[in-house]
């Protein structure tokens, strides 16, 4: 509220407008991540569902050990992608004493002016009051950053749990006609896991895109600002510092979620592939047929938008991060 505050009083100061909304930003960024879990907590709690019916009709232990390793990987890399987000808080969260370091380091006259961490507005001397203030950020913004975190975290492990899938269907395609089993049974199997597949990202997709929407629009807002703030304080290390943490944190966040779509993409790629990369030939005609329409659903890449205009991958990603520059670029140029 006292960020809000202070963005309404400064409609006339541009640059004083502009250094509220990064943090505005992001505390709205966790409160659409925590409501859209809340609003499609019956979409959530049927994902959890699918993911728990997946692991019991598993019955190769292959199946089991690739689906495992998957599961691994995601939980190492969601490891060091919180690490990294908390480091570069911590960073964020240290820069106002960077004043007193530079105070000890390079003496003036006159001590250093104190930083903030973001514009507020209490309606008190924020001067006398600094340590209240600093207390109260320290508070607010680690959580808005865990809530960041959880819930990408859990974002990753649906997209990781339909990769491994995607896994686990591509080597039944490719077992088609390797030896003597029942072919038809097989052709099934393959189609109803992919069914369930569909079904799943359509699920995920439904209960993330609007969400998503949201938070690729504020991440590119912070980039844009955080960076301006950047170059016209480029005199103040200590502002420089700050406003090139926060930016970078924004772009890796960025980066994380459309990641995460991308590697979903590549991986259902891989279906197709090993629709036509399998014995076909080897089985009978009326069989091969019936792999057809494996080969037409798989002709699709699966994937997640943000509201159905941006698709989450390192292309989107790429042209995401060109337009914010060229506005940053234009906004600079006019300023």
């Amino acid at each position: 509220m006292p960020k809000l505050i202070k963005l309404l009083e400064s409609t006339k100061d541009i640059d004083i407008a502009m250094e509220c909304v990064p943090m505005l930003c992001v505390h709205s960024v966790g409160l659409v991540k925590f409501f859209n879990w809340a609003i499609n907590q019956d979409q959530m709690t049927r994902l959890l569902l699918a993911i728990e019916r997946d692991w019991k009709s598993l019955k190769l232990q292959r199946d089991i050990k690739l689906l495992s390793q998957f599961t691994d990987r995601g939980r190492k890399i969601n490891s060091i992608y919180a690490t990294a987000m908390y480091g570069i808080l911590v960073v964020y969260l240290l820069s106002p004493g960077i004043p007193k370091i530079l105070d000890i380091i390079l003496p003036l006259n006159q001590s250093r002016p104190r930083v903030f961490l973001y514009q507020t507005e209490y309606f008190c001397d924020q001067n006398e009051y600094y340590v209240h203030i600093l207390i109260h950020a320290y508070v607010t913004v680690p959580l808005s950053v865990t809530v960041l975190v959880y819930f990408d975290n859990l974002f990753a492990i649906f997209i990781n749990h339909t990769c491994g899938m995607c896994e686990v269907l591509k080597n039944y395609l490719e077992d088609i006609g390797a030896d003597d089993a029942d072919i038809l049974e097989r052709i099934k199997m393959c189609a109803n896991l992919q069914t369930n597949i569909i079904e799943f990202i359509s699920d995920l997709e439904s209960a993330y895109t609007i969400a998503l929407l949201v938070i690729v629009g504020l991440n590119m807002m912070v980039v844009t600002t955080t960076g301006m703030m950047a170059v016209i304080k480029v005199n103040e290390p200590s502002e420089v510092i700050r406003y090139t943490t926060f930016n970078s944190g924004t772009i890796f966040h960025l980066f994380w979620s459309s990641w995460q779509g991308h590697n979903l993409i590549v991986q259902s790629e891989t279906v197709f592939t090993s629709v036509y990369q399998n014995n076909w030939y080897r089985i009978p005609c009326k069989y091969q047929k019936m792999l057809l329409p494996l080969m037409m659903r798989s002709l699709t890449p699966c994937q997640i938008t943000a509201g159905k205009l941006y698709v989450m991958s390192m292309n989107s990603f790429g042209g995401a991060m060109r337009m914010t520059l060229s506005f940053l670029t234009l906004l600079l140029s006019v300023r």
